[in-house]
């Protein structure tokens, strides 16, 4: 009896691992359509802002998020500068973002945060930067891509 049982329980195991294989293959190769070998995500990540490091700060968190989904959903990068001077840091990369090429929406001296967009071979990049209590986030994301949109074309 319990070696019928014991039978069981591998099986179902065995089972539950090649349906999680099947559906991380499948999701890995429909994301490929999604954004082609990340076009999209490396935009952001070869923009001159993610090198950017404020004077003042400790060290710089780097949150990558590929359009690795199943829905086509966005591309994103984070950057977080942790230092001392917080305002320091976020005036300079305000300033950082307009001198390389960025356009700050409905710009206001006195909030906690910016928003900014940037045409790169006919992709809208946005950002928003954040000042927070102890760092400055630079939050970037690229609007999802679908086979054949938004400038770039499927295989």
């Amino acid at each position: 009896m319990l070696r019928d049982t014991g039978k069981w329980i591998a099986m179902t195991v065995a089972a539950l691992l090649a349906l999680f294989i099947v559906h991380n293959i499948f999701g890995t190769t429909w994301s490929n359509q999604c954004d082609p070998g990340n076009q999209q995500f490396l935009l952001m990540k070869d923009d001159p802002i993610t090198s950017f490091s404020p004077q003042g700060r400790l060290f710089t968190w780097e949150n990558d998020g590929p359009d690795n989904s199943w829905l086509c959903s966005d591309a994103s990068l984070s950057l977080s500068h942790v230092g001392p001077d917080v305002n320091a840091m976020f005036d300079s990369t305000r300033a950082e973002m307009t001198r390389n090429g960025w356009s700050e929406l409905a710009p206001s001296p006195e909030s906690d945060f910016a928003v900014y967009q940037k045409d790169v071979s006919g992709v809208r990049i946005d950002a928003i930067v954040r000042k927070q209590p102890l760092w400055v986030e630079v939050d970037m994301n690229v609007p999802g891509l679908h086979p054949g949109e938004f400038g770039f074309s499927s295989p």
